[in-house]
């Protein structure tokens, strides 16, 4: 790894934040180049340079970070594949990278950025980098387990989404009594779950996974408190997330959470 330097693509989520503060306070110097209406400006209290650019602007991030000194990345926090649907306006080397393909699959459009970013010397970093304390590890993260019943739809579940996600399509499944009452598309995990309380009385089960041959640089499985608290008022009756691959942000308050609202928590 450079010596006290780090790049970071920061998206959307408090994902971002914490790969800063965390690098931070381990002594690296800190670049960013943060998506404006996207990337939270919590961000800049923990970088020594920041660039804020539109979604697309891809030659301005490569010449931010090349003129840096910068040769290790890690891109944390997601961009809503909806607002790629939007009108937005790419660059041109950016447009000329995405012309043609046939495959817009996530995988696809972010090998195809990594292998630019290689190409101008600059190396992708495992996204876990630095955050050691947010994965979980297997068992039980809550103080009462899944039921019998629970465990049948969190097994299903993971077929599901196993299956899911080796299409690229999502990484969450909603079941409830081996029914899946919702899929994980372009509108997020967030907006799967709110569609499952609106189709239920509640009872249901989140299945949340990485990809069959995830690439541990880019699009990991991420949950955090405010998954929780979503899955409290739209009164789910478990998660289960993919252990040492699945980020857990805010995950003492979270758990804590869960713990007082008798949600059970595992990572398989």
């Amino acid at each position: 790894m450079s010596v006290n330097k780090l790049g970071i693509i920061a998206g959307g989520t408090v994902y971002p934040v914490i790969v800063a503060r965390s690098a931070n306070s381990r002594g690296y110097k800190v670049y960013a180049v943060a998506v404006k209406d996207l990337t939270l400006p919590q961000i800049e209290k923990y970088v020594d340079k920041l660039l804020w650019i539109k979604l697309g602007d891809l030659q301005k991030l490569i010449e931010f970070f090349k003129s840096s000194g910068i040769k290790e990345l890690i891109m944390a926090g997601n961009v809503r594949k909806a607002d790629l649907f939007k009108d937005i306006k790419l660059d041109p080397l950016t447009a000329k990278l995405f012309q043609g393909l046939s495959d817009k699959s996530d995988m696809n459009l972010l090998q195809v950025f990594a292998k630019e970013l290689e190409r101008n010397g600059l190396h992708l970093l495992d996204a876990r980098t630095f955050l050691d304390e947010y994965i979980p590890k297997r068992g039980a993260l809550t103080k009462i387990s899944p039921n019998n019943s629970q465990w049948e739809d969190i097994l299903f579940g993971w077929k599901v989404a196993k299956t899911l996600a080796s299409f690229d399509i999502g990484l969450t499944v909603v079941v409830k009594d081996r029914v899946v009452i919702a899929l994980e598309a372009v509108e997020g995990t967030d907006e799967s779950i709110k569609r499952a309380g609106k189709l239920t009385n509640g009872g249901f089960v989140v299945v949340k996974v990485a990809r069959p041959h995830q690439d541990l640089r880019f699009e990991l499985p991420v949950v955090g408190l405010n998954t929780v608290k979503l899955l409290v008022k739209h009164k789910a009756s478990a998660l289960a997330i993919e252990a040492e691959k699945t980020l857990f942000f805010d995950i003492h308050q979270a758990i804590s959470f869960a713990n007082s609202n008798a949600l059970p928590i595992v990572a398989l």
